[in-house]
């Protein structure tokens, strides 16, 4: 005899007035939200919003808005340092490099702006500016695939196919994927790297269950002390210290790693990868001399303790690659480890600079070895990258913006007289199926750009460890003060790199996030104090949420003053907020970016 109530009886036995958690559905009434909300506000629980809600909140509109009155109200500062030789405080100017270690590295300086908020532990959000002060040969677009009939599958992607001329600097396209891209008019993300045969060129796998792990063995005799530095009686005082290897982006043919075993899954491939390199230059490098971390500016600014040139070192680990990124370029052919195997002639993995977790002497040899982490290890099919050959560059056709400088009789003139330069307006409204893109004939360089350490920007948040607001009449919610992975987060696989550092950071962006135009309030209103334009967006929210937001807005700039205030008492709490802005103007992606985050002293 069944039992009863078991959930798989008769259809009548259900009660509905019984399914508590099932039969209740708040609606949002009167000044309520429009969408549906679960009444058990349980772990796991979503809410679902209604189509005009989702139109509001992705309106850009709202962005510009307000980034356009922070900059006319004045509500930022400019980051600046304090010159003792002039006496005086000057815009603050930070030299780095991107894609350090590559042989094609570009240099870069950062400048940065300052806005009050309450939303940080500093109470300040730091937007960063990122120019290119060297020029890569990364080649010019020759064609573009944007005919909507010709290639609807493309479209259905959201993807615009480029056919790219290669320049002499073309292989650092392999590092820039998440990268904005510009000939100098139009701008757009660059998301995939295709081979004549339109296959992908690169593969990105992440360590999985067997985190990456270096041993370095240098022979005590070659330690080469900086002068000023005692040579070191406890080695075990290492420990803390930073390893630096000055050629730290290994590229190599497969034929030539020690052993590289490849493993086949359902939905991912993956190798185990060892690898040994011999005569090496190393440096240890005193960490405490530093608030950021080496991985954001030039390395050769940390005091060193010693170096050798006659280190031995080896990486190994286990790496996975997501098959689901690559399979639609194979059609009908599934993607196996042996299909990659094939088409693979290089490896390439980059060994950070990282933190001694243990020291050792053995047989007149000093063993350091590593504090295991998740890093990257990329494979390479075969590219010619010389002047005249060509392949194909992929580019999300939402992230497409064009801009030009505005012509005018009468130029501007500041207060002193000076004229000023043109402003330069910037459209984000292009559609690349229907507007003319890349036609200027310029070639490619890494854009301008700018980042920002808030959420709506990075769509990620940091911690703020406080328990209460500043005045302590507001506990601080918990998710804010140590951020942990959520539900509705990162996939398994894109949350690999950033899982490492739960409770400093945690983020939600997707794919989609990371390859279109990033814009929030906060650079928005960089870019117009740079006298960059951004024309007002075409997508409007509706005329209510548009009320709405107007009065909101003026209770949002009334506040600004006491924003300040709390931002003055704080402001030296954390560099944390400037290191996330200055790892996403590097275009770090997510396993860097952890790195970055657990690294630093804050």
């Amino acid at each position: 005899m069944p039992r009863k109530n078991n959930g798989f009886g008769k259809t009548n036995s259900f009660e509905l007035k019984k399914l508590k958690d099932f039969d209740r559905i708040d609606k949002g009434k009167g000044k309520g939200a429009a969408g549906l909300y679960p009444s058990n506000r349980s772990y796991g629980s979503s809410v679902h919003r209604s189509v005009i809600e989702k139109w509001n909140l992705d309106s850009d509109w709202v962005k510009w808005r307000k980034g356009y009155e922070y900059y006319n109200r004045a509500a930022w500062y400019v980051l600046e340092t304090y010159n003792q030789l002039e006496q005086e405080f000057e815009k603050s100017i930070l030299l780095s490099k991107l894609y350090q270690g590559t042989p094609e590295e570009v240099d870069v300086t950062f400048t940065g702006y300052k806005f009050a908020t309450t939303n940080a532990d500093s109470n300040n959000h730091y937007v960063m500016k990122r120019e290119c002060t060297s020029n890569p040969d990364l080649g010019s677009i020759i064609s573009v695939q944007n005919d909507l009939f010709e290639y609807p599958t493309n479209k259905a992607n959201r993807e615009i196919w480029c056919k790219n001329a290669l320049g002499t600097d073309s292989r650092l396209l392999f590092r820039m994927v998440g990268e904005r891209l510009t000939d100098g008019e139009t701008e757009a993300t660059l998301t995939y790297v295709l081979d004549s045969e339109d296959k992908p060129l690169l593969h990105i796998g992440k360590s999985f269950q067997e985190p990456t792990e270096i041993e370095v063995t240098i022979p005590i005799a070659d330690l080469d002390y900086t002068e000023g530095v005692d040579p070191l009686t406890d080695y075990q005082s290492l420990v803390g210290q930073v390893v630096y290897i000055p050629d730290f982006f290994v590229e190599k043919t497969v034929d030539t790693v020690d052993s590289i075993e490849w493993i086949d899954a359902v939905d991912y491939f993956g190798v185990r990868l060892s690898d040994t390199q011999t005569n090496s230059a190393i440096s240890v490098l005193d960490a405490s001399a530093e608030l950021l971390p080496p991985t954001l500016y030039d390395i050769a600014q940390l005091p060193t303790l010693f170096k050798s040139n006659n280190a031995t070192y080896t990486i190994k680990g286990l790496y996975i690659y997501q098959k689901e990124l690559y399979q639609r370029f194979y059609g009908r052919q599934y993607v196996t480890a042996d299909l990659i195997k094939e088409r693979i002639d290089t490896v390439s993995y980059t060994v950070l600079p990282f933190t001694i977790l243990g020291v050792s002497t053995l047989d007149g040899n000093l063993v350091i070895t590593s504090v295991p982490a998740t890093t990257e290890v990329e494979l390479y099919a075969p590219i010619i990258a010389k002047t005249g050959s060509t392949g194909t560059l992929v580019f999300t056709d939402y992230s497409f913006t064009k801009s030009k400088y505005k012509t005018t009789d009468y130029p501007d003139i500041d207060e002193d007289g000076n004229e000023l330069e043109p402003w330069l307006l910037i459209d984000t409204d292009v559609d690349p199926w229907m507007d003319e893109v890349f036609s200027s004939g310029n070639p490619l360089q890494p854009a301008t750009l700018y980042s920002c350490s808030c959420p709506n920007h990075a769509k990620a948040i940091l911690a703020s460890p406080q328990q209460t607001e500043d005045a302590g009449t507001r506990k601080i919610n918990r998710q804010r003060r140590y951020p942990l992975p959520t539900v509705l987060g990162q996939s398994d696989f894109d949350a690999l790199g950033k899982n490492q550092a739960a409770g400093k950071i945690e983020s939600w962006q997707s794919r989609e996030d990371r390859m279109k135009f990033k814009m929030c309030k906060h650079s928005i209103a960089a870019m117009f104090i740079d006298r960059k334009q951004i024309l007002e967006p075409n997508k409007y929210p509706t005329v209510e949420a548009r009320l709405q937001f107007e009065e909101k807005l003026s209770k949002e700039m009334d506040e600004v003053g006491e924003r300040f205030i709390a931002s003055y008492k704080r402001g030296g709490i954390t560099t944390l907020e400037v290191i996330f802005a200055l790892a996403q103007g590097l275009n770090l992606d997510d396993v860097e970016l952890a790195y970055v985050i657990l690294n630093s002293n804050f």
